[in-house]
């Protein structure tokens, strides 16, 4: 790499310069990146970037003193490096990560009719609508038992009621969804099914 920074700088006495400047803080750079890093692979190739960006800067770093080009030379690896870290953290968050799980078999499959998976989405959408008429509490049992799925002992103790009472009220829950499924479909001039 070295002779690559030799062909990136055009006047002998910058590289000379340069070639100093690299082996004086060359440790320090790679120690600052490798603790921003906490270690991996990346660190070689972000000391080298560091370098490439202080050649463009070899007229500042001239004017400076040992100190302040320590901390110059430090800051630029700090800056590399973030830069580093926010762009593969915005890959890894657009990138899909799937692994081994193969979930195909859990996609709806091309044997669902167009109507079938009409009348599902109505009845999803019905059964929405009813649960949100739902005073707070069957509201809260309903979303803890199917969407969380919680057992009758956490839900007991996240409502403050016996374990003993969960299914009762469970049952009440449900029945009173159903009774707002119906009356929204009499509403709606008479029953899908």
């Amino acid at each position: 790499m070295i002779a690559l920074w030799a062909a990136l700088v055009e006047d002998g006495d910058d590289k000379t310069f340069f070639m100093g400047v690299y082996r004086e803080y060359y440790a320090l750079v790679r120690e600052t990146i490798y603790r921003m890093m906490c270690g991996g692979n990346d660190v070689e190739d972000l000391a080298e970037d560091t370098f490439v960006r202080l050649i463009e800067k070899i007229s500042v770093l001239r004017t400076l003193d040992c100190c302040r080009m320590a901390s110059y030379v430090v800051y630029t690896a700090k800056s590399v490096a973030i830069n580093f870290i926010r762009h593969r953290d915005v890959r890894q968050k657009h990138a899909y990560c799937g692994g081994e799980d193969d979930v195909s078999g859990e996609l709806p499959g091309t044997d669902v009719s167009p109507e079938d998976a009409c009348l599902r989405r109505e009845e999803l959408t019905s059964l929405t609508d009813a649960v949100q008429k739902l005073p707070e509490r069957q509201k809260n049992l309903l979303y803890f038992k199917y969407f969380l799925e919680m057992s009758d002992a956490e839900i007991a103790e996240e409502l403050a009621i016996r374990p003993d009472s969960v299914r009762e009220y469970l049952t009440r829950a449900r029945r009173a969804a159903r009774r707002q499924i119906e009356k929204g479909e009499k509403q709606n001039g008479g029953s899908k099914r």
